[in-house]
């Protein structure tokens, strides 16, 4: 990062990103603090937290950072607020950490290469569909490759990546219209998305995709609300067409 009002500074083995401007406010959203979610810790004044969050600096400057691990920062005041950081952006409850002149804005940068946070931010992603919609739907795609460029795992995921981008496209939804992939219904909109976990998409797709997803009490519960609600069936699965000839 190259912003003057950040500068690098080292302490023994240790090369710290210390904030010299005034003030800078980071915007972590509430959930990341919940124990169950493990996306932020606090422990005194400093706060481990994953790096996917809008920062301001001197109350009027916005910037967003893009790190798809997980670092430490010290703050010097907190306080808890609901806002809409951009019109555009749902509004949500954030923990508000204010840091002062001199405060670590990244307390230890040599960060440790390890496939572990691979697993980890995968696991959120994928798994746990965790992120907040204050990313752009296009920026989600360059999370992927960014944390494999911090965590030096440069083989990748030894699977195509596109392969990766049509799961992506296939989590993130329209908000409001869950049936329906954000593609689908994008208008020029990047943050109307709702992201569901990847266990949840068979039972958005269609009821034989749902028969075979892994609680099948709850999707057959889904099938028949859906035909109750007389709701249309979804689209078929390349399974279903193979199965039906």
């Amino acid at each position: 990062m190259e912003y003057s009002f950040l500068k690098n500074e080292t302490f023994g083995l240790r090369t710290q990103t210390t904030f010299i401007g005034n003030t800078c406010e980071f915007f972590i959203p509430s959930y990341y603090l919940d124990p169950k979610e493990n996306l932020a810790t606090i422990s005194g004044i400093t706060v481990e937290t994953l790096g996917i969050f809008w920062f301001r600096i001197d109350r009027k400057d916005w910037y967003e950072l893009q790190l798809p691990i997980k670092f430490a920062f010290t703050f010097s005041e907190r306080r808890k607020e609901k806002l809409k950081i951009k019109p555009e952006i749902p509004e949500m409850e954030y923990e508000i950490f204010v840091l002062k002149n001199r405060d670590a804005f990244i307390y230890d940068v040599n960060h440790k290469k390890d496939s572990d946070e691979v697993d980890w931010f995968l696991n959120k992603l994928v798994e746990g569909a965790k992120l907040p919609p204050i990313i752009t739907y296009s920026d989600s795609f360059n999370l992927v490759k960014e944390l494999l460029l911090v965590t030096g795992i440069n083989t990748g995921l030894l699977v195509p990546s596109l392969i990766v981008e049509n799961i992506l496209a296939t989590l993130y939804r329209t908000k409001g219209k869950l049936s329906d992939p954000l593609r689908l219904n994008y208008k020029g909109k990047p943050y109307n998305y709702k992201m569901v976990r990847i266990t949840k998409i068979p039972q958005l797709e269609s009821t034989f995709q749902s028969l075979i997803g892994e609680d099948i009490g709850q999707q057959l519960v889904s099938s028949i609300l859906r035909t109750r609600q007389g709701k249309k069936e979804g689209r078929e699965s390349p399974i279903e067409k193979v199965i039906k000839y």
